[in-house]
């Protein structure tokens, strides 16, 4: 990009592949909700990452949503969430009148904490107020310990549900994230590794779920010529003409994946002699979707996320600080949570920095000065 010009912190990259493709969406005819590109989009979904069942909707959260409903989460029950994460995964549960419950991270992978959850479910068992389903994040795309947090479900008859909404493209020996537990959820948000403007998508292991989400998220309408309807259901459903630009989106995925990667090992190599920087640790199979620091410990006399991010902002650069943990939002604060200390940690010290797929060296060069020259 130009120089000076503002470097977004993770801006949607499209071109004209992606213009043609929703021009053929246009001119097929095809501008109501239903049509071609839906089913030609879920095709190329599944089939490149190897997914099972797919119901493409308008949002990450809208198929959270529909996964606790197939889950048969509804009022009264308690849905352990782990607590660093957006707040989607905290909302969705208010949405059925249940009740979160907010775990915290293992440090290796900024995600739910495999031991604490085992603790929490032993303590609960038995209990009136013992959990129905988890929801994990796959925080930044990095992948949490799914497999033993799999297990630990699988041995309390827990429903597990993935929020893989930043982790497309993330794996576990060689799975797509968001297809290991009961249910997956994947967001094609503007800011994500591709982009439908808005729109996601649920994973179901089964044809019936399939076809249980895909009623709900259409009014739950019936298939006769009346407008009738038998149960309660959501205008949650994707249009044709986004799937179109999802198609073009997708063509490039593995091109997407590619510089994400190289922009991580950019920073890890750049910034790695920055005394007051700290990374994750690097987790095999991450999408690398967003680039997170932390400020080490023993610096945050002196320095905050916030310093940092007014500094970049100085330079026209935008930075965001780490998601405040949900059992810290004003309106949550009122419900049970299992350990703090990560999650808050992570919040007081954390930077995410610029991770578009369309930085270029120059840009990339840009940040790591202004990030060396920060003085305090």
């Amino acid at each position: 990009m130009p120089e000076n010009q503002k470097i977004l912190f993770s801006p949607p990259n499209v071109d004209d592949l992606d213009t043609e493709e929703v021009i053929r969406a246009l001119k097929s005819g095809w501008v109501a909700p239903v049509g071609p590109q839906l089913e030609e989009f879920s095709g190329i979904l599944q089939s490149r990452f190897n997914i099972p069942h797919v119901v493409l909707m308008n949002s990450g959260t809208s198929a959270l949503h529909i996964a606790l409903k197939l889950a048969g989460i509804g009022s009264g029950d308690h849905v352990v969430v782990g607590t660093f994460s957006f707040i989607a995964a905290a909302n969705v549960v208010l949405y059925e009148r249940a009740v979160p419950v907010f775990v915290d991270s293992e440090d290796s992978t900024w995600n739910l904490d495999p031991d604490l959850l085992e603790e929490y479910l032993n303590k609960k068992r038995g209990k009136p107020d013992f959990p129905k389903a988890v929801i994990v994040t796959h925080v930044y795309g990095i992948p949490a310990k799914i497999i033993r947090i799999k297990e630990i479900c699988g041995e309390h008859g827990v429903k597990l549900i993935e929020d893989a909404a930043e982790a497309l493209g993330s794996t576990i020996e060689d799975e797509q994230l968001g297809c290991v537990g009961d249910y997956g959820v994947l967001s094609f948000n503007g800011n994500k590794i591709i982009t439908t403007s808005g729109g996601g998508a649920l994973i179901c292991k089964t044809e019936l779920d399939q076809s249980k989400a895909r009623k709900w998220i259409t009014q739950s309408k019936s298939f006769t010529h009346a407008y009738e309807h038998d149960q309660i259901g959501y205008n949650y459903a994707l249009s044709n003409i986004l799937a179109g630009l999802g198609i073009g989106q997708l063509k490039k995925i593995d091109h997407f994946l590619k510089v994400k990667s190289e922009i991580n090992a950019y920073y890890r190599d750049q910034l790695s002699g920055v005394k007051w920087i700290d990374f994750p640790a690097e987790i095999e199979g991450s999408n690398h979707w967003v680039n997170p620091i932390k400020i080490k410990s023993e610096f945050l006399k002196y320095i905050s996320p916030e310093h940092v991010i007014e500094h970049l902002e100085h330079v026209n650069i935008e930075a965001r600080k780490l998601f405040m943990p949900l059992h810290m939002q004003s309106f949550l604060s009122g419900y049970e949570s299992f350990g703090r200390e990560v999650s808050e940690g992570l919040y007081q010290s954390g930077v995410c920095l610029p991770s578009g797929t369309s930085l270029e060296v120059k840009d990339l060069d840009r940040i790591v000065k202004a990030l060396k020259d920060l003085l305090f």
